[in-house]
């Protein structure tokens, strides 16, 4: 088993990030031996381990092979739930402890002697370091493999990739402007709306117009200009920026709304209420 690549590699992530999360929990304060074992926190573990395992099945079994394609596709499973459906589990045990601390004052009410656990799920910024951290090490225990994978990302691709990535970043520009013009017509004074549509709106050009312009260097076989990494690297910003953008807004939005709303009614009662005095 010690000579498993597949089991050692994710091993070794596993037990690095856990040190890693007990010394940043340290460093701000928080000392608990819980953060050497237990789930939440920065770096992300679950991240570290599925990414190694990827990163393993990818330098010594090729991009094309079946192995990959399943951890991959597992990678992208354990992440998206890491910030998405357990990080929410995680917020609404903070929300029902603290509901049973109001309930444990009455003696008639009937609470669990054991606080819900609250540490369960981690931001995009974790997910994302914790991801780092699992390339990273799987790199460093398959460096003869390596190079092979740099080879395969400074050669000049085909056309026909080419012009799949120029379709890529054409809709991506294209939609990140409909976006914006939606949201700007479909919330006009909403603050956070307007935030959310404008980070959108720069991501995209930031993004897109450079993917157009390496995608053309490909098609032109330009040197150094068209390896396979450069596309590769922007679609993956682009994914690692949606994430953060929808860790930051996913709760905030509605809640901004909400609140924008509310102060609206708020206005307009105290504007039919002026206007009934100024009758009288």
């Amino acid at each position: 088993m010690l000579n498993n690549p597949y089991i050692v590699v994710p091993l070794v992530s596993w037990i690095v990030a856990q040190a890693l999360k007990f010394a940043w929990a340290a460093a701000w304060g928080r000392l608990d031996f819980k953060y050497l074992y237990g789930s939440g926190g920065m770096p992300s573990a679950h991240s570290a381990v599925v990414v190694s395992l990827a990163t393993t099945s990818l330098l010594l079994d090729g991009q094309g092979s079946h192995l990959f394609g399943l951890t991959a596709i597992l990678a992208a499973i354990v992440m998206y739930d890491s910030f998405g459906v357990r990080r929410s589990s995680g917020e609404q045990a903070v929300a029902l402890n603290r509901l049973i601390d109001s309930l444990g004052r009455d003696s008639r009410a009937q609470v669990p002697e054991q606080p819900l656990h609250e540490v369960l799920g981690h931001t995009p910024l974790e997910v994302a370091v914790g991801a780092l951290l699992g390339f990273l090490l799987a790199s460093l225990f398959n460096l003869d493999r390596v190079s092979r994978q740099i080879t395969f990302l400074t050669a000049q691709p085909l056309r026909v990739e080419a012009i799949v990535y120029a379709v890529i970043f054409g809709l991506l520009l294209v939609g990140g402007i409909a976006t914006r013009l939606y949201l700007r017509r479909r919330y006009p004074k909403s603050a956070a709306f307007q935030s959310f549509a404008k980070q959108l709106f720069w991501k995209t050009e930031v993004i897109a117009w450079p993917g157009l312009l390496g995608s053309f260097a490909q098609y032109e076989n330009l040197p150094y200009f068209s390896w396979r990494v450069w596309p590769a690297l922007l679609v993956t910003i682009m994914v690692c920026w949606d994430i953060y953008l929808y860790g930051r807004y996913r709760l905030a939005l509605p809640q901004a709304l909400a609140e924008e709303r509310e102060a609206e009614r708020k206005r307009r009662w105290f504007e039919l209420g002026n206007k009934k005095k100024k009758r009288k």
